[in-house]
């Protein structure tokens, strides 16, 4: 039925001449003018009603076609909005890492965070810098929220970071208030563990982690999270404290590089 619509309205123009010679045809042939009469009033009160859905039918098609180029603006007025949203957060990202680089005493490599790291036993990232900007091997790893992991191998232009959700990244820590130091790792869940404070140390929920400085891959006081869960069992000597990371890993798009001269060299395979 539809298609059967369709051709008529794209073939209006035809029908309507094919009518009209029909009606000719009809008035040229009879001689009652009463009938005549009767039979030009009906037929012209049909020609106004076709005229009426032939312009019906062209205001369809009118307003089909504009409707169709208000949805094209509009997607592009979407998109376009998209766009300026993106650009916005960057801005802010961007602008949180320069404050932190202002404020900082080192030397830093900014840094894209362009995939994933292909190696099958560790957890890391692909960063678009390299050996050419300076990068190279342990150097640390940050955001202006926290610490994110260290430089595991570097090439020219580009390297790859090991991140702290990794079970072969340790890193020696200090608790902000107590000062006590421990071993952050990580077991395979959401939390990072802080590991050997001894039970009879204070550490409540909200207590600061940050980096203990005692290595030559991440300086002091670098944020690495939040303690979130604080347990103790009488027939062990440490606390089971698990820490909220500083870094939202999920969402990584514009990292750090601290460009600390002693990391290239420090090699080990315990607590960094």
């Amino acid at each position: 039925m539809r298609n059967i619509f369709n051709i008529f309205v794209r073939r209006s123009t035809f029908w309507l001449l094919a009518f009209y010679v029909l009606l000719s045809f009809l008035l040229m042939n009879l001689n009652d003018p009463f009938m005549i009469r009767g039979l030009r009033l009906g037929l012209l009160q049909v020609i106004n009603w076709v005229n009426g859905v032939d312009h019906y039918l062209d205001y369809v098609r009118d307003l089909k076609k504009e409707n169709t180029e208000l949805r094209k603006q509009n997607l592009r007025l979407s998109l376009s909005n998209q766009r300026l949203q993106e650009l916005m957060l960057e801005n802010l990202r961007l602008r949180r890492l320069l404050r932190l680089k202002r404020h900082s005493p080192y030397q830093f490599v900014a840094a894209n965070v362009i995939g994933f790291g292909q190696e099958e036993t560790v957890r890391s990232l692909l960063l678009d810098v390299g050996t050419e900007d300076g990068v190279h091997k342990n150097m640390p790893v940050i955001t202006d929220r926290g610490l994110v992991g260290k430089i595991l191998r570097a090439e020219r232009h580009q390297s790859i970071t090991q991140i702290l959700l990794d079970r072969h990244c340790l890193v020696s820590a200090r608790l902000q208030k107590s000062r006590e130091v421990g071993v952050v790792s990580w077991s395979g869940n959401f939390w990072l563990d802080l590991n050997y404070i001894p039970k009879e140390v204070k550490v409540e929920p909200g207590e600061i982690v940050i980096t203990s400085g005692l290595s030559r891959i991440y300086p002091a006081g670098i944020k690495i999270g939040v303690v979130a869960e604080v347990k103790q069992n009488e027939y062990e000597l440490f606390k089971q404290i698990k820490i909220k990371p500083a870094v939202d890993f999920n969402n990584l798009e514009q990292v750090f590089v601290l460009l600390t001269p002693d990391s290239v060299r420090a090699e080990g395979t315990g607590a960094q």
